[in-house]
């Protein structure tokens, strides 16, 4: 049975991800989908609606994925996080926090706060593993945890966004930086 909600999030993404939230239409999604855009509205009222079930799905999916992790050691656990965004270089997307970031002052304030409750999950989650992983003696790195979390983020983020562009697979080169430091 088709779930025309979970699809429409599902196109939404990737649309984000590859293009940008600004650059799509719900006639991009209705035309893949066969549908009509009242549809896309009745689940979706605004663009915006659509936006902020796409940043909780991926929190979601990243709690979930996560949980699965904690039973792995650090440097695995690590390991997976880096693979999430390796999967986006290989669908030639970035990251949803790098495709909404730049349209940050753009989206209602809803998808404001979805998108920063998006980025402090990530932050909150690495940077536990980075202070669990050194105080196990598996990471090595100066200064708080913290510091090193906006580090390793950013990297991953830039990352997708200069692959985008040099198409020189800097993604693995940084993988590589992070878990060499």
């Amino acid at each position: 049975m088709r779930d025309t909600k979970q699809e429409i999030v599902k196109l939404a993404d990737r649309h984000i991800r590859s293009r940008g939230f600004n650059a799509f239409s719900y006639t991009d999604i209705s035309k893949v989908l066969a549908i009509k855009n009242a549809a896309i509205h009745y689940y979706f009222p605004s663009k915006f609606d659509l936006g902020v079930a796409v940043i909780e799905k991926t929190i979601d999916t990243f709690e979930w994925s996560s949980q699965r992790w904690s039973e792995l050691d650090y440097a695995a656990q690590l390991e997976q996080y880096m693979e999430v965004y390796d999967r986006s270089k290989a669908e030639n997307c970035v990251c949803l926090m790098g495709a909404l970031a730049p349209a940050y002052d753009t989206l209602s304030a809803e998808m404001q706060q979805a998108l920063r409750l998006l980025g402090q999950t990530l932050l909150a989650w690495l940077t536990r593993l980075l202070e669990a992983g050194r105080n196990a003696g598996v990471f090595t790195f100066k200064g708080a945890a913290r510091d090193q979390a906006y580090v390793f983020q950013s990297a991953l983020l830039a990352s997708l966004l200069l692959d985008k562009v040099l198409q020189e697979n800097v993604c693995a080169t940084i993988k590589a930086g992070i878990l060499n430091n």
